[in-house]
């Protein structure tokens, strides 16, 4: 037979009405920052591999922007642990630079031009947006 539980203060216990609500804006800017750093970095692998010619400036183009790609995506990766995010995110930032360096700066094709501005351009804006809504 189980004991009673015996109460110390008296009174009615309180009822509850629901879940909690938390006060403030929905975190937006870290979540998109860090998705469009992801796909950067995606979409930087996939045009080394799909859009870039066979040629020795495309070929050298794909090495580079693939080895930079792979590690931005490494790198958004690792934003999702509990490891510190300010190391990830100047390597990112650095990416980036990088990136709009290399095609405003290297001769060559129009794709890798495109892709490497393109994906420097948001790298940067994603390294903008993911700072700007973390509050750590």
């Amino acid at each position: 037979m189980a004991t009673p539980e015996r109460r110390t203060a008296p009174g009615t216990p309180v009822v509850h009405t629901g879940a909690p609500v938390a006060s403030g804006p929905v975190p937006v800017m870290a979540p998109l920052g860090w998705l469009l750093i992801l796909v950067s970095g995606i979409g930087l692998i996939l045009a080394s591999w799909l859009l870039y010619g066979t040629t020795a400036d495309g070929m050298w183009a794909g090495y580079r922007d693939g080895v930079i790609g792979t590690t931005v995506v490494l790198c958004a990766m690792a934003l999702n642990t509990s490891l510190p995010p300010k190391p990830f995110l100047g390597i990112c930032g650095l990416a980036g630079i990088l990136l709009i360096l290399f095609a405003v700066f290297l001769d060559d094709d129009t794709a890798v031009f495109v892709s490497e501005l393109a994906a420097g351009i948001g790298l940067l804006v994603g390294v903008g947006l993911y700072t700007s809504g973390r509050r750590d």
